[in-house]
């Protein structure tokens, strides 16, 4: 793993990991003052919503960096070494990619007609949507990079196994 995809990764898991804690300490004392009668918070919804997109698309993206996400390898594994199992992850990388890019600019979609602020807080909708492209985008540029990089290995060296 080059610097660059250290740095995005390592930035991306802290974020994903800081929306994850606050998430469950909000839950948490939400569930308590509920239970105890003590409050109720009516913004609640609104963080709530924005750090679980924070947490699902950006450690979503972390995860794909390291290729760290559950993958199905049955196939992979019964297909022998060489050109069929390295066919196999250029299909799969590829297919991998045109989901990618449809997420990525839906999202981008998404993102610019999201005008609106939340009721109580007043934080702009698209703050919360902004990671659907940002993450998307990441994946991308990763998969393309990926993909850049097996073509390289078998160009120069010859050699498909990895």
């Amino acid at each position: 793993m080059n610097r660059v995809e250290a740095i995005s990764e390592a930035i991306l898991r802290y974020i994903a990991t800081v929306s994850l804690i606050i998430l469950f300490w909000l839950i948490l004392i939400n569930v308590v003052a509920r239970t105890l009668e003590l409050a109720g918070f009516a913004w609640f919804d609104e963080v709530v919503r924005g750090c679980f997109a924070y947490v699902v698309f950006f450690g979503a993206a972390a995860l794909w960096i390291k290729r760290d996400h559950f993958q199905v390898d049955w196939l992979e594994l019964a297909i022998p070494q060489g050109k069929p199992r390295v066919a196999l992850r250029i299909v799969t990388s590829l297919l991998s990619l045109g989901f990618l890019c449809v997420m990525t600019w839906y999202g981008w979609v998404l993102f610019n007609k999201a005008n609106a602020l939340t009721p109580i807080l007043q934080i702009p909708e698209r703050t919360f949507y902004a990671a659907i492209p940002i993450a998307g985008a990441i994946m991308v540029l990763h998969t393309i990079a990926g993909l850049i990089g097996e073509g390289k290995q078998i160009i120069l060296t010859g050699d498909s196994s990895k």
